[in-house]
């Protein structure tokens, strides 16, 4: 129980506001039962204190045997006990006695009492007579009549003392007064009475109005300790969704900004962390495609210069048929060529990958530029017997580098020339966004299209410098494209092989 006290901020103000509302009406109640006989006796005194004042006006100038009517209807309209004594101690009017009558000890000390009853010892105030007589005052005597049984108790009012009054005829009188407190001990025992219920009621009222009060108080708390809970868990779905202007509502406020500022940083971080990821992977990726493209090239080079190395050694030692040197000296000078041509390529594209290309750009019309392509490589198309079928619109521009644009458009019309059979067709379509070439009469098989523009690929595995070219052409085309940011791709069609590229 305790435990879950310590973990309960609910069950703490609970009890706490239970507690402290049974005590403050626990004070109060006993507050009240303390000061309301005080305060109620005093009204009652002073009341007393004016009707005997009232009294013994009435009383002076009268006989003494005249003053009886006048003491009962005092009695009966106040219920306090009188004493008429005259001034030689001779009682005149008397209900005290009936009620009480006061003994005088051996110690001088006088008590009121009564049959059948225990007796209350108090201070007797005695004053002398002219003939010695003495009349005993019992200060602060209580005495309270219930039923017919007559018990001494704090309950009862008396006069400060004798009161002394002159009668008509000259002598003096004592009187004595002494008032009943039986309204304020009946108030008494109805608080007392009243107590086990008024102790269930406020109970019960603190219970209940301490339950809703602690709910009404920690709900906000308890809802904002379960919203910092899912925050601390990276759930960020929970909001504040209540509307205040104090300061829980500026916290659930300044939850839900910190919540949304830790989303977006999150997103963000793991948006950066992908990134990184995808950036490193593709640096792996690269460098892997950068070794092997070198060591593709090293291959793609050792062929050649060994040729060359052969013919060069035959001529020099005159062995054969390398004692024609003209010849073979015009084929050393062909197979320098293609090196040369490799070898360009090679640098084109370390230095496009690398990022050290300075792209120069200006506005290049592709429909020229494909025009002027198409008179360079008419013998060919001629020897060929090729058919061109040209659908372009006039003055397509882009911004872009000439030469590079050049270089890309030569491979792949070359590729279309050298890989199309006699008497094929060579489909050109350009636009806006989009050129297409398309060649007659080929095919691609399915699985090699993705390995197109991979560098120093070959759908011919042989190799063979009379088959095909080094394997850079394509891959070349795709790099300057995207250097351009334009995309290309290679398909088959019901008639031949299209390449496209898409510019932005």
């Amino acid at each position: 129980m305790w435990t879950r006290i310590k973990h309960s901020l609910t069950l703490r103000i609970f009890l706490m506001t239970c507690g402290l509302m049974i005590a403050v009406c626990a004070a109060t109640y006993g507050a009240i039962a303390y000061l309301t006989p005080l305060t109620y006796t005093s009204i009652l005194q002073e009341e007393l204190d004016q009707k005997t004042e009232a009294l013994l006006t009435v009383l002076s100038g009268r006989e003494p045997s005249a003053c009886d009517e006048l003491l009962s209807t005092f009695y009966r309209e106040t219920g306090a006990a009188l004493r008429l004594s005259d001034e030689y101690g001779r009682t005149l009017y008397d209900t005290i006695s009936s009620e009480a009558y006061l003994v005088e000890d051996t110690a001088g000390r006088a008590a009121i009492t009564t049959e059948d009853s225990e007796t209350l010892e108090q201070d007797a105030v005695m004053q002398a007579t002219e003939t010695g007589n003495a009349i005993g005052t019992a200060e602060n005597a209580i005495v309270e009549n219930i039923i017919n049984q007559v018990t001494v108790t704090d309950a009862y009012i008396s006069a400060d003392e004798a009161r002394t009054l002159f009668f008509r005829d000259g002598t003096m009188g004592y009187l004595l007064v002494v008032g009943g407190k039986r309204a304020v001990n009946r108030a008494s025992e109805a608080m007392k009475k009243t107590l086990p219920f008024l102790a269930l009621l406020i109970l019960g009222v603190s219970l209940l109005t301490s339950f809703f009060y602690a709910r009404w108080i920690t709900r906000p708390i308890v809802d904002i300790s379960h919203i910092a809970a899912s925050i601390a868990a990276l759930n960020f779905s929970s909001r504040w969704a209540q509307h205040r202007t104090d300061e829980i509502g500026a916290l659930g406020d300044s939850l839900n900004t910190l919540s949304d500022n830790l989303s977006d940083a999150l997103t963000e971080l793991k948006t950066a962390n992908e990134r990184l990821q995808q950036d490193m992977e593709r640096e792996r990726d690269m460098e892997r495609q950068r070794s092997a493209f070198f060591s593709a090239a090293s291959h793609e080079l050792k062929t050649p210069v060994t040729i060359l190395k052969g013919q060069l050694s035959g001529m020099l030692a005159q062995i054969g048929v390398y004692r024609d040197r003209d010849k073979y000296l015009a084929r050393a000078l062909q197979v320098t060529g293609r090196m040369e041509s490799l070898i360009k390529e090679i640098l084109i594209i370390s230095r496009i990958e690398a990022g050290s290309f300075g792209l120069k750009t200006d506005t290049v019309n592709l429909s020229e530029l494909i025009e002027r392509q198409l008179e360079l490589d008419e013998e060919l198309l001629a020897q060929k017997a090729l058919h061109i079928e040209k659908h372009m619109a006039s003055d397509v521009t882009i911004r872009g580098n000439q030469d590079l644009l050049t270089n890309a458009l030569d491979n792949v019309l070359m590729n279309a020339i050298l890989y199309s059979p006699q008497g094929a067709s060579i489909r050109i379509l350009l636009d806006a966004h989009t050129m297409t070439i398309e060649n007659t009469g080929v095919s691609i098989p399915e699985e090699a299209l993705p390995q197109l523009f991979t560098p120093f690929y070959r759908v011919e595995q042989s190799r063979s410098r009379q088959s095909g070219g080094s394997g850079l052409g394509l891959y070349l085309v795709r790099l300057i494209l995207e250097l351009h940011n334009a995309s290309c791709d290679m398909r088959n069609s019901e008639e031949g092989v299209v390449f496209s590229a898409r510019f932005t």
